[in-house]
């Protein structure tokens, strides 16, 4: 995505880094990620040419459904657009007793089997919904985690590198997680998972975001998908299982994590084929997550919609 920087995006960031942030910190988890969202509402109701490219978007991908739902639809593509890269500042609320108040946790038991038999685990995980919360919450209970994540600067103003990038490196140093860059990174994830740990990483790449690894084309809603082969290799590689995760709306919290069984590689299939069979399956499952609420996927904006300012600038992926 280019980015086009100015003085009113710099005068956005600085409202959102200062007293936005003082703001949302202070506030119960629940209740900063509900100010988060109606921010993306109230921007969606001054944006009347943004809401429409979003409701256009969501039509091309899901043309299928009722008008009131595709513009539910579209709010939710900027309701999501600020819970995600302004979730940081809820961050330092949620703890182990609370984190039930955001995010409920489906399927643990398939990731606490594949730790218990020190295989470690992969968790891939798409750009869709707040990315970052399932790694912060499962950091939080207790499990060894590491996401492999990229810091875009490219193209930033001075406020964009000295303000967004240089506060968003310091909240995620609280999170209770090791970041690691894609690339030098996976030696990192590789010797992280033989120790029995977790590695969380994306299944599709942010918009904007550099191609790092492998990747392959998948049959997806709106078009072909390009996306990154690495989740499958990685377990190959290390011999952890492949879990995969998807983040949903929950039901009494906003946010549901959704942990699957353990994917397995096709018997006598050498690394590359097995590589493609995982993650044409994890596309597809992936794919089915999207087509129920497409207003949550970050890559809408690929599809023309919503053209929502980026107040940071910063492809997380993890």
């Amino acid at each position: 995505m280019r980015v086009c920087e100015s003085p009113a995006r710099d005068a956005l960031r600085l409202v959102a880094w200062y007293p936005l942030r003082f703001l949302v910190e202070r506030l119960p988890p629940r209740l900063g990620f509900a100010v988060l969202r109606l921010l993306g509402r109230l921007h969606a109701a001054a944006s009347r040419g943004r809401r429409g490219r979003a409701l256009a978007a969501v039509s091309r991908l899901r043309p299928d459904l009722p008008g009131p739902t595709r513009r539910k639809q579209a709010l939710a593509a900027f309701e999501t657009h600020y819970a995600n890269q302004l979730s940081i500042f809820v961050f330092p609320r949620i703890t182990p007793d609370n984190f039930a108040q955001v995010l409920e946790i489906e399927g643990r038991e398939h990731l606490d089997a594949a730790l218990a038999a020190g295989r470690g685990a992969v968790l891939p995980i798409g750009h869709f919904g707040p990315t970052q919360l399932p790694l912060t919450v499962l950091g939080l209970v207790g499990y060894p985690m590491l996401q492999i994540g990229y810091l875009n600067e490219a193209g930033l103003s001075f406020i964009g590198r000295h303000v967004a990038v240089r506060l968003r490196r310091r909240y995620e140093g609280r999170i209770p997680a090791r970041i690691v860059p894609p690339g030098p990174g996976t030696r990192q994830a590789l010797a992280h998972l033989r120790a029995g740990g977790v590695v969380m990483t994306t299944l599709d790449d942010a918009p904007g975001q550099p191609r790092f690894g492998r990747h392959a084309t998948f049959a997806f809603p709106g078009g072909a998908l390009c996306a990154p082969l690495g989740p499958a290799r990685l377990a190959l590689s290390s011999g952890a299982a492949l879990c995969p995760a998807f983040l949903v709306p929950g039901k009494t919290a906003p946010y549901r994590l959704r942990l699957e069984a353990p994917l397995a590689p096709p018997p006598g299939a050498d690394k590359d084929a097995a590589a493609l069979a995982l993650s044409t399956e994890l596309l597809a499952r992936y794919a089915a997550v999207v087509r129920d609420d497409p207003g949550w996927w970050h890559l809408l904006e690929a599809h023309g919609a919503p053209g929502v300012p980026n107040i940071s600038n910063v492809s997380n992926v993890p």
